[in-house]
Parts: C-alpha cells; structure tokens; sequence
C-alpha cells in the first residue's frame, strides 16, 4: 500500500529534526568544551607569554631534566644536584625543574595527569601535588595514578617547579605528561569543561546502554541491541577510567595495578563487543574465522594481563597495539566487501554502520600516529570519533528498527490473512462433511429403490433390455456420485492430513504398496517388474497419502494394460528419491494428456479425482509429478513378454529424503 504523501513528508521532518538536534550536540560535546591552549615545547615559547588570556601546555622537553635523580628543593637551593642530562636515554625516576617569570600576587592553577605512577610537585618549596611516592627503586616508590588541579600565588622572585617522577611498575618506564599552567581563572574554566565533556558523554552513553538494553529486553532476539549496549557502556566506562582516571577518584582504595589492568581490559571489551555489534548488524556476513581469531586474541590477552605483573605484559604494549590497528583494519575491509557484494547490505543503515566506524577507526589511528610523530601534539580525536560512532550508529539502529517493524507488520498481517484462510478451509471441510451426510442418505434410498425395481423385475420375469440398461445405468450413477462426493471430501482434507507426517522407511513403504497389487495383475495377464534401490533414504510423509499415489498409479496402469508388463523403479541421489510407474497398455489420447491432473478429467468412466489428488498429494510432500504417454517401453530381462512400442503410459514423481538438519520444505515431524 503507497503511504500518503504527507506522512512522508512528517517523516522526513523527523529525520532532519533528528540529525540536527545530534549535530548540536556533538558540537556542544567536541568544540564548545575546549579551552584556549598553547602547546609548549621550548623555554623560549614561555617568554612574554601571557597567563591571564591563555593556558600553557608544558611539555616535558620545557623542563630541565635530572636523570636518575631525586632532587628536592632544598637540593636545587644548596648546590648539591648534578648538571642537568639530556633526552635520549630512558630513565626510571627523573626529577624536572623549571623557573617561570609570573606576575607576582596573581594567583595560578597546575593541572595535570600523573600517569607517571609516581609524582610530587613543588613550587617555590611547597608540596603542591602528590599521587603515590617516588622512590629510586621498585621498593622505595608507591605508584599511584590520578588527576591533580592546584593553585598557588605568584612571589616576588621567578617560580620555581620541581617534579619528582618514578616508574619501576612499567616495562617502558612511561614519561612525565604534559602539565597545564595558567591564571585561575583559566585553570578552572578548563576544568569545569573537562568535566562538562565527561558528564555529556557520560550522560550520552549511558542513556544509550540503557536505551538500547530495554529495546533488547523488549526484542530478545535482536542481539545487536544488546551488544551496542555494551558497546555504549565500554565507552562510558573508558571515559571514567582511561580518558580521564576517575576510578582512583571514584574508588580511592583501589590498587593502582588494578586500575592500570581494568583500563586496558576495557579496550579490549570495547572492540570484542564492537565486532560482534557489526557482525549482528551485516547479518553474519563478516569472515567468521577472522571474527572469532580477532576475539580469541584480545580475550587471550585480558587473560595473560590479569595473570602476570605489569611489568612483564607492558613489554609487549607495542605488537598488541599493532595487532588492534590489523584487526580492526581487517574489519573494516571485510566490512566493505561485504556491502560491495551483497545487495541486500546496501541499506541506509549499513552504509552509516561502515561510515560511522571508519569515522572512530580513522580518528583513533589518525591520534595514535599523531602522538607518535609528536609525542608533544595536544589532539583528541578519540573522543570525537566517539562521538561520530555513537550517533551515526543510533541514526542506523532506529533506521534499523523501523524497517524490523515494517516487516513484523506485514507478517503479522499475512499471518492474519492465514488464519483466516484456515478458518475457511475448515468451515469448507465442515460444509463438505455435512453435505456428504445429508447425501449419503437420498443416495442409499434411491440405490436401493433402483435394485428393488431391478429384483421385482427379475422376478416377474419382466425382461426388456431397454428398461435393463436404464436401471443398470441409474446404479452407476448413483454410485459415480457417491464416489465424487469422497473425492470431495478426500481433496479438502488433504491438506490437513499432510500435516500428520513423520519419517517414513521408503524403501519398506513401497515395497509393500506395489507388493499388494501383484496378484490383481496377475489376474490380469499383467507381469510386475520391480526394481528398487537398497538404502533409500527416509522421506518425511504420511504412510496412508503415499499408499494412496502408489495405489492410484498401479490401479491406473492395471486397468489399462492386458496381458503386459508393469514396471516400477525407485532409485535416489541422496537428495530426492525417484519413482517411475510404466505399462505396456492403451496410453492416454493427445488430446487428453495436458489436462491429465484436472480433477474431473478421465479416459474412462472413473471420477477423474485419483491423479488430482495424486498430484497434490506428491507436492503437498515438496515434490513433482509427470504423465508421458505414449511412450516406447524397454523389455526387462524379468519378463518374456514383448515391448509394445508407441503404446503405453509412463507416470513419474521425485520427492525430497528427509534430513533432520535440513528440513527445506518446513514439514512438521509428528508421531502419528
């Protein structure tokens, strides 16, 4: 049915509404949260630099860098530190000095991430920030990770920032972070957006996790909903933990090995729940091997991470990362292929699920490679693409679902349209039953008339060959429409009877069928040649339907062949079993044969409703059935009798082997 124009039109509204409302947002989310920041990689790029309009971003190569060291301020005030070393060599503790020019009395803000695992700060001699204690071993230092924002007053001499670091708990020792330094003002505005930033996308993904929990929840069958919710919370948890290191704040007695480990873990949540989000959305099109040996990878990894010491899984950072920038490229291509391949995987919605995870693809590689070439480049392009991901792959979900409810529609309506057709084959049948009732009784009192008149005649000695021939002929009718009336009744319930089927030993079935007819031809002067496969395969069927074909066939062929041959061979391929029933006798005229199987249609004065029901019979069961007459039939060695060529019938029918794996027709197994 064509929709009305206006409620496309309404529709196409909602969609433009829709999209605009999430671009405002994502905008709100990736730009309006930013601060004014000036990335700082040389103590020249501080000189004049103003603090009050804009926040420096103090890189470690600003610093002056004591190696292996451990100063404090008193050190540094009396003479007792090393020259400063360079920026080649890896250090596992390292303290950092640097001394600004700031306006005095102004009062300023540090803010920063320690995820150095160990770190204190002091300006002009005071402790200003602390998370964990540095130490110049694996037994000195307590390793701690954790955002820190401080403020101090500017004093009349230069500022001085001391740092001390330590890292024995990472294969790599890990490196100061950047560290951010501005006017107050500045400071907390910065951090008020940060965790406006979080909160938003706290907010966002959460609100989908749950969204899309309760749509699977509604829709249990639907396991894309559940694995995009999992998705959206690996997001939200990754904001808390990885992006921003909120955990420690959240759960303060937290270990930091298990804040370390649940950080990377959740990575590896994120993309297995990932995957299989795309693998439920392209239909379970995507390279199955690639799936499960992606999957089996990162759960094997999360399983050597939770049983070795960090120092031991850090080692291998590098090839897991490289392996992530395979996997998930892999992905993609397969992604791609797959749309490019299948027709029924060019829609709205998959197109948006490969532009949206492209989009979060491209974005994390183009930071990662970013941050390697410049290990000083200030970029968050992780969370932008996040956020593409989250709302491009709403957009396709709802698209989704409402193509999902479309289909429901219709096939809630052709179900309704069914069981109203059922509804009428029964009252049919019903219709049927009582009209064959209410029949039966006229017909038994005229038969029975008809043979009176013909015993009263007989016995009065009344011959008159006429009147014989009339009564004779009154009997045969009568009787030709009691068998019509059967027939009728027999059509109408044979599809109800086809759905009592069970697995049937074919082999046995037909043996015993044909095997019944043997002396009935014999009377007839007719030879039966039978010719069978050993090891057929079963067919799914009711035993009395299949008698039924097999009796109509080798009643047909009887009728019509006299002293003949009749032969029946039954062979299989595995996937259909083959019958084939042929005689020797009169064949059917030319002009007969297309209309063979209409009900009604006889060469002789039966009822013409065996071979219609025959026929529907065989492709109620899923197979085909076929009458050639005449045809020129081959002696067997079995028989001595003569072929007759050009005379004859030849009828045919295939019918599915029953596999349980494989049940194409969608027959019902049932005991009956």
């Amino acid at each position: 049915m064509i929709q009305p124009s206006h409620k496309k039109h309404n529709r196409t509204i909602n969609t433009i509404l829709f999209l605009a409302v999430a671009l405002t947002l994502f905008l709100a989310v990736t730009l309006l949260t930013d601060s004014c920041i000036k990335n700082i990689t040389s103590p020249a790029q501080l000189e004049g630099f103003d603090f009050s309009s804009r926040i420096a971003m103090l890189n470690p190569s600003v610093f002056e860098r004591y190696m292996d060291a451990l100063y404090t301020p008193e050190d540094f005030a009396g003479g007792l530190t090393s020259p400063p070393t360079g920026w080649g060599a890896r250090s596992d503790f390292t303290t950092y000095r640097l001394v600004l020019d700031l306006q005095e009395g102004m009062v300023y803000g540090l803010s920063g991430l320690s995820a150095t695992h160990a770190m204190t700060i002091w300006v002009d001699g005071v402790i200003l920030a602390e998370a964990g204690l540095p130490g110049d071993s694996i037994y000195t230092m307590t390793p701690r990770t954790s955002y820190f924002t401080t403020y101090f007053v500017a004093g009349a001499e230069a500022t001085e920032i001391i740092v001390q670091r330590a890292s024995f708990v990472l294969y790599h020792g890990g490196r100061l972070n950047p560290i951010y330094i501005g006017e107050q003002h500045l400071i907390t505005a910065m951090h008020t957006l940060a965790h406006v930033r979080v909160a938003t996308i706290l907010g966002i993904t959460l609100m989908a996790a749950l969204l899309f929990l309760g749509i699977f929840l509604f829709f249990k069958n639907q396991l894309r909903f559940m694995w995009f919710s999992l998705v959206c919370l690996m997001i939200a948890i990754r904001t808390i933990g990885i992006d921003n290191r909120l955990v420690a704040t959240l759960f303060p007695n937290l270990t930091w090995q298990l804040d370390y480990l649940i950080a990377y873990i959740i990575t590896s949540g994120f993309i297995v729940f990932i995957v299989l989000y795309l693998d439920a959305m392209f239909q379970k099109k995507t390279n199955q091997f690639l799936l499960w040996g992606g999957i089996g990878i990162l759960c094997a990894h999360a399983i050597f991470m939770m049983l070795t010491p960090p120092i031991l899984y850090s080692q291998f950072n590098n090839h897991y990362n490289i392996f992530l920038v395979i996997f998930t490229a892999a992905i993609m291509v397969n992604m791609a292929q797959i749309v490019f391949k299948h027709r029924d995987m060019r829609r709205g919605e998959s197109i948006l699920v490969l532009i949206g995870c492209a989009a979060n693809v491209g974005l994390g590689f183009g930071e990662a490679a970013l941050r390697a070439a410049t290990p000083t480049a200030t970029v968050n392009f992780t969370q932008v693409g996040t956020m593409i991901f989250i709302f491009i792959n709403t957009i396709a979900l709802a698209l989704y679902f409402r193509r999902a409810e479309k289909e429901a529609e219709a096939a809630r309506t052709l179900a309704a349209a069914n069981a109203a057709l059922d509804s009428l084959n029964r009252m049919k049948a019903q219709y049927l039953a009582n009209m064959s009732h209410e029949i039966k009784t006229p017909l038994a009192v005229i038969l029975g008339d008809i043979q009176r008149i013909a015993w009263v005649l007989e016995k009065h000695g009344f011959e008159n060959e006429r009147i014989s021939q009339s009564v004779s002929r009154s009997q045969n009718e009568v009787n030709r429409i009691a068998r019509l009336t059967e027939s009728a009744i027999k059509m109408s319930s044979l599809q109800e009877a086809s759905e009592k089927m069970k697995p049937l030993d074919t082999g046995l079935l037909f043996t015993t069928s044909i095997e019944a007819y043997r002396s009935l031809m014999e009377k007839q002067g007719n030879a039966l040649i039978v010719s069978i496969d050993e090891d057929l395969p079963q067919i799914l069927g009711n035993t009395d339907e299949f008698i039924g074909v097999m009796s109509n066939l080798l009643t047909n062929a009887n009728k019509h062949t006299k002293n003949g041959n009749i032969s029946v061979e039954i062979k299989s391929d595995g996937e259909w079993i083959y019958t084939a029933v042929t005689d020797t006798g009169t064949g059917i005229p030319p002009e007969l044969l297309p209309q063979i199987f209409e009900r009604g249609v006889s060469g002789s004065d039966s009822t013409g409703m065996g071979l219609a029901i025959s026929r529907q019979t065989i492709e109620t069961h899923g197979g085909m059935i076929n009458i050639e007459s005449p045809v020129a039939w081959a002696s067997s060695e079995r028989s001595e009798r003569p072929a007759v060529p050009g005379k004859g019938t030849r009828a045919t029918f295939k019918i599915p082997a029953y596999k349980v794996e494989n049940n194409k027709n969608g027959l019902v197994e049932s005991d009956v």
